[in-house]
């Protein structure tokens, strides 16, 4: 049985913490008490999550890590009384939640290294007999993290394997993952070859944090963590960011409320200075229907 405190609870819903205690205050978040204090139990706390997602008419979103969609999340949660859950599970995580009616929407980033495309392929492996609207949010920058300065001179993955660098990878599952895959492979390298290969962090942040700590010489994720960690930055590739949708949720007047915050000039100022991206795209809907 896993405890959670306060904070812990705020970080995992991604939701203000004053706010988890207006929760707990009005009874209606599931707690106990230790030794006095507030405390979750995160098993308990899924389910209500669930329940809730149903009952309330609140919105799970799961799916991939990204910090500007979690900055865009918390905006929206500040100025709303309808709470929008966020669980960055990695984009196949995601899309299998929506599989199985956990989840209200889900976040993806993933590049099918056989097609050539973002997503729209594996919503047909995953999200099969149903009708799904993808919707454009925004594109980002991937690329290798490198201590500031670039003291090695690596400028892609032929440098990290010749010249031994030792690299942190991301989680399986993760659609960052599946590009540094691919990434690999179309250079023709040997991913045992690559010092650190199977060592694993579960955010960009976090593998940011490895290199700026040097406890990595390089590291993958988005331009933005580079550029909010003061680090070098080798770009490698420029990525689609969608939100997938079941259109049952998607006429709903509580996910339509969601969708339409992203319109607002409010929220457009608010995201302006996040180095790396590109959201001109932002709101743009592609309905894929599935026989």
């Amino acid at each position: 049985m896993e405890i959670l405190s306060a904070k812990d609870l705020s970080k995992y819903l991604k939701i203000n913490e004053k706010k988890i205690y207006k929760l707990v205050q009005e009874s209606k978040v599931p707690h106990i008490k230790i030794g006095g204090k507030i405390a979750f139990t995160k098993e308990i706390i899924d389910r209500w999550i669930l329940e809730n997602t149903e009952r309330e008419k609140q919105i799970y979103i799961a799916g991939s890590d990204d910090i500007l969609l979690s900055r865009i999340i918390n905006f929206y949660n500040s100025r709303n009384q309808n709470t929008a859950f966020y669980a960055p599970v990695g984009s196949i995580n995601g899309l299998r939640l929506l599989k199985e009616r956990a989840a209200t929407m889900s976040c993806v980033h993933i590049f099918d290294t056989d097609k050539k495309e973002h997503n729209l392929s594996y919503l047909d492996r995953y999200l099969t007999k149903d009708n799904f609207v993808v919707r454009r949010l925004f594109s980002r920058e991937q690329g290798i993290y490198l201590p500031k300065g670039n003291p090695k001179g690596i400028r892609g993955f032929e440098d990290i394997t010749a010249k031994a660098v030792k690299f942190i990878n991301r989680n399986q599952g993760s659609g960052t993952r599946i590009l540094i895959d691919f990434l690999i492979q179309e250079k023709g390298i040997d991913p045992l070859k690559i010092k650190g290969y199977t060592l694993e962090v579960e955010s960009h942040l976090q593998a940011g944090i490895k290199v700026l700590r040097g406890e990595a010489d390089a590291a993958f994720g988005i331009r933005y963590v580079a550029h909010m960690l003061d680090l070098a930055f080798a770009p490698q590739f420029k990525e689609r960011f969608d939100m997938v949708i079941p259109t049952e949720h998607f006429h709903t007047n509580h996910v339509q409320m969601f969708l339409t915050f992203f319109e607002q000039p409010a929220l457009l100022n608010h995201i302006q200075d996040f180095t790396g991206y590109d959201t001109t795209e932002m709101g743009s809907t592609t309905y894929h229907n599935h026989a």
